[in-house]
């Protein structure tokens, strides 16, 4: 049985107890509902599933219809599982270049294994000078500045042993035109330089290869417990166990397609000299 299955039986079973209770103390539901503090509308959307009531909720609740100390424990831990279970499965979305460089901030300075893959564009870590000023440009100046700054100080982790980053490319993130051919080629210098540190590993997933699999946007997966998604209108955090593994074998397939090595070196340098012929 699949957690989201277990949980839907307990969310069940939850409202089952809670509406057996209020019959076999022979309460109306909108007598219960003004005993606890709640309207009738409320307490039939708990009663019949459509509501997963707060752990005070349940409180009232079996206090209010008598229910015996043991049922009273039982369903309020019950409850507060199945809160702890929705707050992982929570997807939280932050709005604002800073405030999605300093909650990454905080996820890596934790984490050993950060995993970076990029369809469009070049991961934050990896970009030039020159590069990031772009991709800031449409930021508020005094945002802007705090973005950076965040920036940096996730930067100097690559300078961290004990850190290991791992980044995989598609091509097309590094023929994607964020500026002239003379930004664009020395981002790809960048590239190269930065790969050569020992605790980074660079992979670019070449437009020729068969990948056979739909990547669908770009994310980054911090020791497997943690991923972040960029969206048009935010950055997504991730903590589901379930759906964190997904896009750790994603990322394990993705990274068998990469180019590395001579490999890696020709295609970049390939990539440079196509833009130096756009101009």
């Amino acid at each position: 049985m699949t957690a989201p299955e277990r949980s839907r039986l307990a969310r069940d079973r939850l409202s089952r107890e809670l509406r057996r209770l209020r019959t076999e103390a022979r309460m109306t539901g909108t007598a219960t509902a003004q005993a606890t503090g709640m309207s009738q509308s409320k307490l039939s959307k708990i009663e019949n599933g459509m509501l997963l009531p707060s752990v005070i909720d349940v409180e009232r609740l079996v206090a209010e219809l008598s229910a015996t100390r043991e049922t009273r424990l039982e369903l309020v831990e019950l409850a507060r599982q199945l809160h702890a279970e929705a707050e992982t499965r929570r997807v939280v979305l932050h709005r604002g270049a800073h405030r999605h460089q300093q909650t990454v901030a905080r996820i890596e300075a934790r984490a050993t294994t950060s995993r970076f893959f990029q369809l469009a564009g070049v991961p934050s870590l990896l970009q030039s000078e020159s590069y990031l000023r772009v991709v800031l440009a449409a930021t508020p100046g005094r945002e802007q500045d705090t973005a950076i700054s965040t920036l940096r100080t996730r930067r100097a982790r690559l300078d961290d042993p004990n850190k290991k980053f791992v980044f995989l490319l598609s091509e097309s993130a590094l023929r994607w035109r964020m500026g002239s051919a003379d930004l664009m080629c020395d981002q790809i210098d960048h590239l190269a330089l930065t790969m050569r540190r020992p605790n980074v590993q660079l992979g670019v997933v070449p437009w020729s290869a068969d990948a056979n699999m739909v990547a669908l946007h770009g994310f980054q997966v911090y020791d497997e417990r943690v991923v972040t998604v960029s969206v048009l209108t935010g950055n997504a955090t991730i903590t589901d166990p379930h759906d964190v593994r997904e896009y750790v074998a994603l990322f394990a397939r993705l990274e068998r397609l990469a180019a590395r090595g001579d490999q890696l070196e020709a295609l970049l340098a390939r990539i440079s000299r196509d833009h130096r012929q756009l101009g």
